[in-house]
């Protein structure tokens, strides 16, 4: 076993089932770029139509790509599953490295849920739609349906993830061959049967569609949410390396092939989508969501527009699936850091199923809670796209913003088998930069004329989540962490518990 893999000297509980191939399908499916440009791209063409979605879409893969990098190198020096608090508590000031790593656990864990939540909602909204276009009689749609059946998809998803646990790597295999080869004929339908709009209006007509930004330069930065959402997830095989053989080699190497292996496939989707969405207006404001109309109006066939739909609802399941095991591996490893209330029920590994099912049982309660408190507002899933943007970037800004400071200060790094050498200062400072840029337009509602309906809840929740993660941290007892860390240079520090939480 290679010295970057003995850094952490916690007892392995989760069988190793991941292998080069498996975790690349599994990062590709997490990030499930061209599905979810498909299938979440209402705040771009509201607010700018196809011109902000196409532009926005090449901003932020540059800028991820940095991203990426900086996390694949941080991976890399410490591949444990916690992923950003322990980047954090690793090379953050002394000072600073128990309240920053402690806030980046929490943060890191409501992005993940609220991403999960988000796909749940996507799903429903799929199957509404299904609904919608085969009912004989005018299906009357209200918030609280698509609500129940976010809980619902979020309940059958986490049955998958306990009871099929076993064959998940398989699983994840297939799901990555069903990535690729469903999309060749979405493509090809579309550019044989839809309409094709002129270059001029595609790439520069940018144009309000709803959202009511008249103004030409904030209409597109409002827009870019889609486009921050679409390309986030590429640190999802980070959560599951107690699963992975050989991480400190093979996290990295995943994180980077699967972000470059979707960027084809989702600039084939993206070019497709905007060349062949037909009236825009029609797309943003009709009853069905904007790729299904895109589909009944090249397709003009219920049969066909139905089939190419299932379709795309299996790929998002699948997305979905693989959020899950994401979502509930770092919050299992965060209660392992005895850093949440009842951190041994939430680090408990069922011994029947091999999961930490009490970390799955915890992901659907929060989707389920979120699903059902916000049933009455429209804005539902761009509330939680915008609260998992924020969240997230707020962690990679503290971890990667803690290595620029090492680096800024001439300390030695630990080693790593994969690194940016002489790149790593000015990859990770434009990593920075723009972790910085998407945090702030996170906030951004969707409409110029807000109500309590339409207003996207992003900053409150974010606000909320911020005062209980201080609450927390200041009423807990200071304790040392129950592993260690091998490294004659870096400590990590201690965390934080409730009162009484053991």
């Amino acid at each position: 076993m290679h010295p970057t893999q003995q850094r952490s000297t916690r007892k392995q509980e989760i069988q190793k089932d991941f292998r080069h191939l498996a975790t690349i399908g599994f990062t590709s499916l997490v990030m499930g770029t061209w599905e979810i440009l498909l299938t979440a791209n209402l705040p771009a063409l509201a607010n700018g139509g196809t011109s902000t979605l196409f532009w926005s879409m090449i901003w932020c893969y540059i800028g991820q790509l940095f991203v990426v990098l900086s996390l694949a190198e941080l991976s890399s020096m410490v591949p444990m599953t916690g992923g950003q608090y322990q980047w954090v508590s690793v090379f953050a000031p002394l000072r600073f490295q128990k309240p920053w790593a402690y806030f980046s656990g929490w943060l890191c864990s409501i992005g993940w849920q609220s991403r999960f939540t988000a796909d749940c909602y996507i799903v429903a909204g799929t199957i509404q739609a299904l609904i919608d276009i085969n009912h004989d009689l005018k299906y009357e749609k209200s918030p609280w349906h698509q609500g129940l059946l976010t809980v619902l998809v979020a309940i059958v998803i986490s049955a998958f993830n306990a009871l099929a646990a076993g064959h998940l790597s398989i699983a994840e295999g297939f799901f990555a061959v069903c990535h690729v080869f469903a999309f060749v004929p979405i493509v090809v339908s579309l550019w044989v049967l839809g309409p094709v709009n002129s270059a001029r209006e595609v790439l520069l007509n940018f144009t309000d569609h709803g959202g009511g930004w008249r103004h030409r330069i904030i209409m597109p930065l409002v827009g870019q949410i889609s486009s921050m959402f679409v390309v986030q997830g590429s640190d999802a095989v980070v959560h599951i390396a107690d699963e992975v053989d050989d991480a400190g080699v093979l996290m990295p190497q995943c994180m980077l092939w699967a972000f470059l292996l979707n960027v084809p496939m989702t600039l084939i989707m993206l070019v497709t989508l905007c060349f062949n969405v037909g009236d825009v207006d029609d797309a943003v404001n009709g009853i069905f969501p904007p790729f299904v109309s895109i589909f009944k109006f090249s397709f003009r066939s219920v049969q066909a527009t139905t089939a190419f739909t299932i379709v795309i609802l299996c790929l998002l399941v699948m997305i979905a699936v693989s959020t899950m095991v994401a979502t509930s591996r770092h919050l299992f490893a965060f209660g392992r850091e005895v850093a949440l209330y009842y951190p041994s029920w939430f680090s408990k590994v069922n011994v029947r199923f091999k999961v930490p099912l009490n970390a799955i049982l915890s992901t659907t309660f929060f989707a389920t809670l979120v699903a059902l408190a916000t049933m009455a507002c429209s804005e539902a899933l761009n509330t939680m796209i915008g609260l998992s943007v924020c969240c997230l970037m707020t962690t990679y800004m503290a971890s990667i913003g803690s290595l620029i400071w090492r680096r800024l200060r001439r300390e030695e790094l630990l080693k790593a088998r994969w690194s940016l050498g002489r790149a790593g200062l000015p990859v990770t400072c434009a990593a920075f930069l723009y972790c910085a840029w998407c945090f702030f337009w996170s906030f951004w509602p969707r409409f110029h004329n807000v109500s309590g309906n339409n207003f996207q809840w992003t900053s409150l929740l974010f606000s909320v989540v911020v005062l209980l993660m201080v609450l927390c941290y200041r009423g807990g007892r200071k304790r040392k962490r129950s592993f260690e860390f091998d490294d004659s240079t870096y400590t990590l520090q201690p965390m934080p518990l409730w009162n009484g939480s053991d």
